[in-house]
């Protein structure tokens, strides 16, 4: 027995192995349900923020907060349109009343342009051969939407060489909606005019 040889028995790695995969395949799936919860979290997250009403400080020129107002009623654009379109129509004098009627056309639809020009033409030749001027003081302009109408009421100033007569003014516009422009920014077109 001089012989003995000791022998070393050697475990099969084969179960540690297994063993250690099976816990790291653990780890895995709580790794994996843990990263599924933090999505859906921050999933929510995002949509509550995107439907959140975004919070917008307007300032002004000098730093202060502007208050929040409501949008103007169209009878209110409309009508102070109307009150441009009178300024430049119906009150001039002698020296710029062609400038201030040539003004005007950008407040008449592009059908009744020419017989607009044709009309105010002889207004203008009169007023300057005449020394005619004219001023009006709109008292009520009544606006109705559905038919697109104003109508409008006041006083009308006239002086031919200097001599002065008022008269009452009532006038009638037919209007139409359109293309905002510089010298328009209602979009307010007059397609027709009756005075009485």
């Amino acid at each position: 027995m001089e012989n003995t040889k000791i022998v070393k028995l050697k475990t099969t790695q084969l179960p540690k192995m297994l063993a250690d995969l099976t816990h790291s395949n653990q780890f895995l799936k709580v790794f994996t349900l843990a990263s599924l919860v933090l999505t859906i979290l921050m999933l929510f997250a995002v949509i509550f923020m995107a439907t959140k009403e975004p919070t917008v400080i307007t300032l002004n020129v000098d730093g202060k907060n502007l208050e929040r107002t409501l949008l103007p009623k169209a009878e209110d654009q409309i009508r102070e349109g109307i009150k441009k379109y009178l300024e430049k129509r119906y009150q001039w004098e002698p020296e710029n009343v062609i400038k201030k009627l040539k003004e005007s056309e950008e407040f008449i639809t592009p059908t009744s342009l020419k017989a607009f020009q044709s009309a105010v033409s002889n207004v203008a030749k009169f007023s300057v051969e005449k020394i005619v001027s004219q001023k009006v003081y709109p008292e009520k302009i009544e606006i109705d939407l559905k038919k697109q109408t104003a109508l409008i009421t006041g006083d009308r100033v006239t002086s031919i060489q200097g001599l002065k007569a008022a008269g009452n003014l009532k006038l009638e516009l037919t209007f139409e909606n359109g293309q905002r422009t510089k010298e328009n920014p209602w979009g307010l077109y007059i397609s027709k005019e009756r005075e009485e």
